[in-house]
C-alpha cells in the first residue's frame, strides 16, 4: 500500500462517514422529524451537502486522484476505485457550490410542500416548488455536461453509462410487448377477490413484516424496519441499513409487497463486501440494478405460487377471520389480481412499467423544454391515459402521487423498469443454474437464491457498471423479452389463456 493510498483512504472514510449522516437526516426527516421542523431540516441538511461537496471537490483531492491515476502497483480494485472517483470528481466539480447548496434546500422544502399538498390534491401549493427544483436541475445538468440529451445527465447519475436512446429503445420492446398481455389479460380476469378490501389490523401487518424481512434473510440486527408516508431504504452504516413500509388497514398484499420490495433493497446493501466499504466499489452498480433485487424479491419470490402459499398460513395466524376461506389459489391469484391503478406503487406487474414509461416520457419532455411545469397536470393525465387506460380524477393520484420530483431525482424514474428488466433475466437465470427454487419457496426457504445473488451480484459491487454487470452475468445483454415471458407464463396459468 502506498503513502498515497493510505492518504485516498483517510479522505473517502471521511466522506463515508459524512454520508452516512446524511443518510440519517434524510431518514429522520422522513421517520420522526416534527412537522414544524421542515425549515431548520432544510438549513441543516444545504449546510452537510455543502461540506460533502467542497470536501469531495477540494482540487487536493484532485491532484491526489492524479497522482494515483499514474501509479502502476495498483490492482483491479485500486483501478477501478479511482476510474469511479475521476468520473463523480470531474461531474461534481462542474457543479458549483452555490448551485449545490440551493439544491438541497430547495428539494428540502419542496419535500415539505409535497407532504402537504399530495393529501390535499393542491398541486396549486407545490407547482412553484417543483418550478425551482426543475429550472435548477437544468442548470445542474448543463453544468456537468453531456453529448446526446440534456436529461442523460441525469439518467447517469443513477444509471451509469445508459443514455435516453437506449433507454427509449429498451421501453419501446417493453410496451410493444405488454400492451397485447395486458390487453387479453384484463378481458379474461375473474371478479375481483374480496379479501383484497378488507380491514386488517395495522399492529398485526406490522408483526406480520417485522417477521417476514428476517424471514427472508435481512439481518435485523444490522438495520431495522420502521414507517413512512413512502417506503424507501437508505444506508446509514455498514451494519445500518433503514427500511421503512407503510400501512392501510384496507389493503394487506399493499404492506406486505412494499416491505418485500424495500427487504430486496436491504438485503442488497447487506450484501457488499465490507473491506471495500469506504471504496466506490463497496456499493450498488446503479440505481436500475438495485431496482432488480427489490422488483425480483417483491414479485419473483413473493408473488410466485409457491411463496404465496408458504405465507397464507402464516397471516391466517394473524387474520383467520378475513381469510379463513381463502385458499392458496385464491390467495396468488388475488395477490396477483390485474387492474388499471392510478398509483404506481399500488399498481400490478403487469401494468407497472406503463407508469414508469409515462413518467419517462414527461421527465424527457421536461428537459427538452417541450413541457412546463405549469402543464405537468394535465400531460400527466394524458400521459397515463394513453398508457395504462385510465384518468386521473384529481391530482392527489396524478402528478402528485410521487416524492421524487419534489426530492429532485429527475432522471430516476426510468431506473425502476431498467431493475424490472434485469430482475426478470437474472432469476432466470439463477433458476437456470440452481434449479428446484420453486420447491424452496413452498417450503419457505430463499437461502439458496439469496447466496447466489450474494456471489453474482450484491459481492461484486460497482467492479462493473450495471449493464456490463448483468451482461456478464447472463452471457448476453439484457432485454425486455424474458419480462414479457415471465408474465405470459404467470398470467396464462392464472387464467388459462394463452398469450
Amino acid at each position: 500500500m502506498t503513502e498515497a493510498w493510505s492518504r485516498l483512504q483517510k479522505r473517502l472514510e471521511e466522506l463515508t462517514d459524512l454520508g452516512g449522516i446524511a443518510s440519517l437526516v434524510d431518514w429522520d426527516q422522513a421517520v420522526l422529524m416534527p412537522p414544524k421542523g421542515g425549515a431548520s431540516r432544510a438549513r441543516a441538511a444545504a449546510t452537510l451537502e455543502s461540506l460533502i461537496h467542497d470536501r469531495f471537490t477540494d482540487p487536493a483531492f484532485g491532484e491526489l486522484l492524479a497522482e494515483l491515476e499514474d501509479d502502476d502497483s495498483l490492482d483491479d480494485i485500486g483501478k477501478r476505485s479511482i476510474e469511479l472517483l475521476r468520473r463523480n470528481y470531474d461531474r461534481e466539480t462542474k457543479v458549483p457550490a452555490d448551485l449545490v447548496r440551493e439544491l438541497a434546500e430547495t428539494t428540502n422544502f419542496a419535500y415539505q410542500a409535497w407532504t402537504e399538498a399530495r393529501p390535499a390534491s393542491d398541486w396549486t401549493a407545490f407547482e412553484p416548488h417543483l418550478t425551482k427544483v426543475v429550472d435548477l436541475k437544468k442548470q445542474q445538468a448543463d453544468a456537468i455536461g453531456y453529448e446526446g440529451e440534456r436529461y442523460d445527465a441525469l439518467l447517469d447519475l443513477y444509471e451509469p453509462g445508459m443514455t435516453s436512446v437506449e433507454v427509449e429503445a429498451m421501453f419501446e420492446e417493453l410496451v410493444q410487448g405488454l400492451r397485447p398481455i395486458v390487453d387479453a389479460v384484463l378481458e379474461a380476469r375473474a371478479p375481483r377477490p374480496e379479501f383484497l378490501s378488507g380491514n386488517y389490523l395495522e399492529s398485526k401487518q406490522e408483526q406480520f413484516n417485522q417477521w417476514l424481512t428476517r424471514h427472508v434473510g435481512f439481518d435485523g440486527d444490522a438495520g431495522r424496519l420502521d414507517v413512512s408516508p413512502h417506503p424507501f431504504t437508505i444506508q446509514v452504516g455498514r451494519d445500518d441499513i433503514r427500511q421503512t413500509t407503510r400501512y392501510s388497514a384496507e389493503d394487506l398484499p399493499s404492506s406486505i409487497y412494499a416491505t418485500l420490495h424495500e427487504t430486496g433493497h436491504a438485503l442488497y446493501d447487506q450484501g457488499f463486501n465490507p473491506e471495500w466499504h469506504d471504496l466506490p466499489i463497496g456499493s450498488f452498480a446503479s440505481l436500475g440494478m438495485h431496482e432488480s433485487q427489490s422488483r425480483m424479491w417483491e414479485n419473483q419470490v413473493g408473488r410466485s405460487r409457491a411463496f404465496t402459499a408458504f405465507m397464507l398460513p402464516e397471516l391466517k395466524k394473524l387474520f383467520e377471520g378475513e381469510l379463513g376461506s381463502v385458499t392458496p389459489d385464491g390467495f396468488f391469484e388475488g395477490v396477483n389480481y390485474p387492474e388499471r391503478s392510478m398509483i404506481r406503487v399500488e399498481a400490478d406487474e403487469l401494468t407497472y412499467n406503463l407508469h414508469i414509461v409515462a413518467r419517462f416520457e414527461l421527465e424527457l419532455a421536461l428537459f427538452r423544454d417541450e413541457l412546463d411545469v405549469a402543464d405537468l397536470p394535465a400531460a400527466w393525465n394524458d400521459k397515463i391515459e394513453a398508457h395504462v387506460g385510465i384518468r386521473p380524477q384529481n391530482d392527489g393520484e396524478g402528478v402528485l402521487q410521487d416524492m421524487h420530483w419534489a426530492g429532485g431525482m429527475q432522471g430516476y424514474f426510468p431506473t425502476y423498469s431498467l431493475g424490472t428488466i434485469y430482475s426478470a433475466a437474472l432469476f432466470d437465470k439463477a433458476n437456470a443454474d440452481l434449479g428446484g427454487l420453486e420447491e424452496d419457496f413452498r417450503a419457505g426457504e430463499t437461502a439458496r437464491l439469496l447466496e447466489w445473488l450474494r456471489t453474482n451480484i450484491h459481492s461484486k459491487g460497482h467492479m462493473l457498471d450495471a449493464k456490463d454487470l448483468a451482461t456478464k452475468v447472463l452471457g448476453e445483454q439484457p432485454t425486455a423479452q424474458p419480462l414479457l415471458d415471465y408474465l405470459k407464463t404467470k398470467y396464462s396459468d392464472i387464467y388459462s389463456i394463452t398469450l
